[in-house]
């Protein structure tokens, strides 16, 4: 299946809102309005939620990767997938940490509009691309707290070979290793999910693939784990009065221990982690932001350039809220003002919603949508087709963010709009994922008139667990503004 996304579209238009498709001999029921599902894979309560388990997760190729015994993404076991999620959720939603990562995307966009100014404004830009190395360093200096090459190597990579600067060479060869290793994460997981063991491990070319693909995941988890391990040490060396750094890892290696500063208290989460829980979700949460959060920003910068009437409100907003001679945002106002620029951002997400499908599995006997279902029945839902149902919205082809304003509050139907997911399931890092977007965009657009190099064309995409967004043109022009 080449784009599931497009596939599932059309099998609703043909339909209707609920139908059964297979893949391979697995079925799947298919959910396109969230009135189906509510009394069933949509409770929110872990507790009376009889769809705890994804779909990939009961894999025997997944299980074959070891993935179905730790981390959060496939874990199977209920007892150490709670507490995962609930220390996680802790650590991402935590205000000191939130106002760190507000200061750290502002630095490294200092970084990236530097760059931006030197290749002047008629020189168009590919904001995939950079957008990508941006969530890159971002996302590299949140997690660990170091410093990456990825700006500043594709900086180098467009300017002509006399003007290329001196980067350190070891440093970027071991990057541009683990990157590459990082990036085969998913499609390994697709691999192994699609491909039958028979195949995998009897047919020598598909085997050879199998083999490769566990040979580099080894890889990564053994470098992951050098970098934890490097981090524990030198926190065993501080002084107990001495002043953390304040990224996820650092979280993750005191929490609920006599180093941790932010005295975290979860319900049956008192025990820290271990040095192989810690690994996991550091590739987890590396892996579930960067395609994401790129192609967010992307189909944002498209939204807001393709209607002129929403930008220049959005402008005229931020010019209202921030002054010309602010150089800094502070974490409180990202928070809590500019509204309008918060209803672009969800009806960009409503418009084209990055992760628009989803699949889990009844534990037990279940019956909803006027079917009974047995259990390990696979429930599938498209967030894609319910963000844009007639039944939820009206003009739903239109891209109108005044329908997320607190005037029309009253107007959205409970639970149509789940861009982070709708399930037990949804994402731990929302509250991140959010600060960051909205961080970018005030920023962006407050010093820079951006315009679509083809205005007039769609913009590219393509569905590859999530809807990544494959070319973005844009040029950048310096704001004066006063």
């Amino acid at each position: 299946m080449a784009d599931a996304y497009t596939f599932l579209n059309a099998m609703h238009k043909q339909y209707g809102d609920i139908f059964e498709f297979y893949i391979g001999s697995r079925r799947l029921i298919m959910l396109n309005r969230v009135d189906l599902g509510e009394n069933g894979v949509f409770k929110q309560s872990i507790k009376s939620n009889n769809y705890f388990l994804r779909d990939a997760a009961l894999s025997q190729g997944w299980e074959e990767l070891g993935w179905t015994n730790r981390g959060i993404i496939g874990n199977r076991l209920i007892t150490d997938w709670l507490f995962n999620k609930r220390l996680l959720s802790h650590c991402l939603s935590s205000t000191k940490y939130l106002k760190e990562s507000v200061s750290s995307i502002q630095q490294i966009f200092s970084e990236a509009e530097g760059y931006w100014k030197e290749l002047g404004d008629s020189k168009p830009l590919e904001f995939t691309e950079w957008m990508h190395c941006f969530i890159v360093d971002t996302q590299i200096k949140l997690i660990t707290g170091q410093m990456t090459y990825s700006l500043s190597s594709y900086y180098n990579s467009v300017l002509p070979p006399h003007l290329k600067k001196p980067l350190p060479r070891q440093s970027l060869e071991d990057y541009s290793k683990f990157m590459s290793y990082l990036l085969a994460w998913p499609p390994t997981g697709q691999f192994f999910y699609f491909v039958p063991p028979l195949l995998r491990h009897y047919v020598p070319g598909i085997r050879h693939i199998a083999e490769w693909l566990k040979m580099r995941l080894k890889w990564l988890e053994s470098e992951v784990a050098k970098i934890v391990r490097e981090k524990k040490k030198m926190i065993e060396n501080m002084d107990n009065d001495e002043a953390q750094e304040l990224n996820l890892l650092t979280m993750l290696l005191t929490i609920n221990t006599e180093r941790d500063t932010n005295k975290f208290k979860v319900e049956n989460a008192e025990r820290p982690f271990t040095e192989e829980e810690i690994v996991e979700i550091l590739i987890e949460a590396f892996i579930a932001a960067l395609d994401t959060t790129t192609s967010t920003l992307c189909f944002l910068f498209y939204n807001i350039c393709k209607h002129p009437d929403v930008k220049s409100r959005l402008v005229a907003e931020i010019d209202a809220t921030i002054s010309s001679q602010d150089n800094n945002l502070d974490y409180d106002s990202v928070t809590t003002l500019f509204p309008y620029t918060n209803a672009v951002m969800k009806e960009s997400a409503r418009m084209i919603t990055v992760v628009p499908l989803g699949a889990q599995v009844a534990s037990k006997d279940d019956e909803f949508a006027g079917y009974k279902w047995s259990a390990g029945t696979a429930v599938a839902f498209n967030y894609g087709v319910i963000h844009r149902h007639k039944a939820y919205w009206k003009d739903p082809e239109i891209f109108r963010p005044e329908r997320f304003l607190d005037e029309h509050r009253d107007e959205l139907k409970p639970r149509a709009f789940m861009p982070f997911g709708g399930t037990v399931k949804s994402c731990p890092g929302k509250l991140l994922a959010e600060r960051l977007v909205k961080t970018v965009v005030i920023l962006l657009f407050s010093r820079f008139e951006v315009e679509l190099c083809e205005p007039d064309k769609e913009v590219k995409r393509k569905y590859v667990l999530n809807n990544r967004c494959e070319e973005l043109k844009v040029y950048l022009k310096a704001r004066n503004r006063g």
